[in-house]
Formats: C-alpha cells, sequence, structure tokens
C-alpha cells in the first residue's frame, strides 16, 4: 500500500524534473536565436539549400543553422565540408559527420523517450519552430502563389522542394534558388514576448506507425475548397490509437521528430492554428508541394501541454485549453490571426499584441 501511494508522487517528480530539463534546452535553443541574430543580423532560415550546397529538395532546417549556437561547431562544419566535397549531391541529415554522432541531447526532450527511427544514421529531434497561424507555411515563391504567407512566420523559406520544370505552379519563375525573405527584430511588431519561436513536437515509436500522437493524417477536407484551408476540420479526427488510421485516414510518412536538421515543413515547424496536442493533418501524400501543407500543432508527452520557446528568450508552459476561437475559421494570409490567443502568438506582425 505504501508503495501504491508514493508511486505516483515519484513518478511526478520525475516528470517535473524532465519538464524542467526541456524547459532548459528550449531556453537555450531561444537564446541562440538571438545569438544567430547578432552574428547574422537576421533569424535563421526555415528551409534553405544554402546556393547549392544540399541537393535539391533536401533543405536544411533552422536547428541545423543554429548548430554553431549550441556548441555543435564540429558537427556543423562537418556536414559542410561533407557537402561541398560532394558538389551539392548531399543531405545534411546524409552525411558522415551526422551518422558518426551520439544522440543530440539538445535536441531531444527527455520525456520523450521513444527513439525508433526508420534509418539509423538519422537523429531524433523533438523541438520545431514556429509557422504561426497558417497552413501554407513553407517555400516562399511569387506572391500570387498560395504557398506564400511570409508574413504569419518568423522563418523565412529561401528554396522551393520541387522543380520549376515539372510544377506548373512554379512556371515563370527565373530565379527560384535565389528567392527569400530575411526576417529580423523589426518584423517582430507585435512584441518579441508576445510571439513564440519554438515548442516540441514527439518522435514515434515506429516509423510511419499508427500512434495519432506522435504520426501525421492525411486528410484532404483541411482544404475545405480555400487556398488557405479550414484548419479545424483536422479537429474532427479521432484521437485514440488506431482509430483515425483504420477509419480510413492513411498515415503519412513525413519524418516528424525523426530527422533533425531536415527543413521540410513536417519535420521543422509547427502552427498555432489548432491547440497543442491535437491531430496532426496533410492535405495529401502525393506530391512534395501538399506534404507540407496542413495543420502541425505542437505535441509533447508533458501533462497539459507544451513548452514554448519565445522571441524575448522566455519560455512559457503553454496549455491544450489555450484560446483558438474553435479553430474554424479560414487561414488568412494578412491581418489579425482569427485562431485566438494561440492564433495571435503564433503571428508576429498581426497588431494583436495589445489584446494579450
Amino acid at each position: 500500500m505504501l508503495i501504491a501511494l508514493l508511486l505516483p508522487a515519484v513518478q511526478a517528480a520525475r516528470e517535473a524534473a524532465r519538464r524542467m530539463q526541456c524547459t532548459n534546452n528550449i531556453k537555450q535553443i531561444s537564446l541562440a536565436l538571438h545569438t544567430y541574430h547578432d552574428a547574422n543580423a537576421l533569424f535563421p532560415p526555415g528551409a534553405d539549400m544554402m546556393r547549392g550546397t544540399f541537393t535539391y529538395g533536401c533543405s536544411a532546417g533552422t536547428f541545423f543553422h543554429l548548430c554553431p549556437y549550441i556548441e555543435l561547431t564540429a558537427l556543423y562544419d562537418g556536414i559542410i565540408d561533407y557537402a561541398r566535397q560532394a558538389g551539392g549531391t548531399s543531405h545534411p541529415w546524409e552525411t558522415p559527420a551526422v551518422h558518426a554522432s551520439g544522440l543530440i541531447s539538445a535536441a531531444l526532450c527527455p520525456s520523450n523517450s521513444e527513439r525508433t527511427i526508420k534509418n539509423p544514421g538519422w537523429k531524433p529531434n523533438n523541438y520545431v519552430f514556429s509557422a504561426g497561424d497558417a497552413c501554407w507555411a513553407q517555400w516562399v515563391s511569387s506572391p500570387e502563389h498560395p504557398a506564400c504567407v511570409t508574413s504569419r512566420g518568423m522563418f523565412f523559406c529561401s528554396e522551393v522542394p520541387w522543380s520549376p520544370l515539372t510544377d506548373p505552379n512554379c512556371a515563370g519563375w527565373s530565379d527560384w534558388s535565389k528567392i527569400r525573405v530575411d526576417k529580423t527584430f523589426s518584423n517582430c511588431a507585435d512584441g518579441t514576448s508576445n510571439t513564440v519561436a519554438v515548442s516540441e513536437c514527439l518522435t514515434p515509436a515506429v516509423h510511419g506507425g499508427a500512434d495519432v500522437r506522435s504520426n501525421v493524417a492525411v486528410f484532404s477536407a483541411i482544404w475545405d475548397f480555400n487556398r488557405y484551408g479550414r484548419p479545424g476540420n483536422c479537429l474532427t479526427l479521432p484521437m485514440e490509437d488506431n482509430v483515425r488510421f483504420q477509419a480510413g485516414y492513411v498515415h503519412a510518412n513525413v519524418y516528424r521528430g525523426e530527422v533533425l536538421f531536415c527543413g521540410w515543413t513536417s519535420a521543422n515547424l509547427f502552427t498555432t492554428l489548432t491547440p497543442p496536442n491535437t491531430p496532426i493533418c496533410i492535405y495529401e501524400s502525393q506530391r512534395l508541394l501538399y506534404e507540407h501543407w496542413g495543420v502541425f500543432p505542437p505535441r509533447s508527452n508533458h501533462t497539459g501541454g507544451v513548452n514554448c520557446g519565445f522571441f524575448d528568450g522566455a519560455v512559457r508552459f503553454i496549455p491544450n485549453t489555450i484560446d483558438t476561437n474553435g479553430s474554424s475559421e479560414l487561414a488568412v494570409q494578412t491581418g489579425p490571426s482569427l485562431f485566438g490567443v494561440w492564433g495571435a502568438l503564433g503571428t508576429p506582425n498581426g497588431g494583436e499584441s495589445k489584446s494579450l
């Protein structure tokens, strides 16, 4: 009986320690964003092939660009050196330096003990960066292209993952490899304390498995016949293990939580359209374009919510019950967020800071 009484308290104490370590990891990442900005006069990208350093469609994500600022300079240099010797045919996560390294503790939340991933050479990650309150959150192109929602987040994407020669949406792009929109503190008009930068995701126990907490569902209803999407439709998916996928919702192999240094939206970013720890959906998995279009709320194993780092360097715990205005609105490209306090925290210049 005594053990039965003490065990919950011991488990709670252990989770409190794990959550504290996770908070510290996010704090270091938030401070690294500041150091990167001091050194480069802009924030790191959400995705960047670094002028052809990496192979087409395999862009380096935000965490990769922060490596020199979180005591991972040797690993960063090793990846760059190998990529340049390979003549732009390598991926940032498929290099000898990455395969030879152990787990990157700075990228791991201790509350997520699952480390099973598809490729043993890849590194799991539990920290992702804000794309704001937009479904179209990646691959900046022309203002007319539905993927262009540069004002809803702070991490620019300088290159697109598909070829202008094969995708009709890319027709007319004269220099697609140099498209970029740099983001600095000046773009954070709502205030750094009111804009979220980094949060959490889960590494799945099984790659492409049926665990709905860590895997992603293909659910075309989030489109809702609108170029910006209706994210609340994703909330209709059942959350019970296996039920979602058995009901006909195909799971998507998007490598979320499995490929550290990757710049794909599904692997590197999160959205503030729906509450934390709710279902994750992508539009479809037939074309790379749509695998990066969807609803990607942060996920964690912490009770009741997720840790979030802000652009002022602070770390706060965001509960699952945070206001999202029901997530029932259509996503927008400009102006105030329609997704409550959570949506407002995701937008750097929506003009909502006075209401927070």
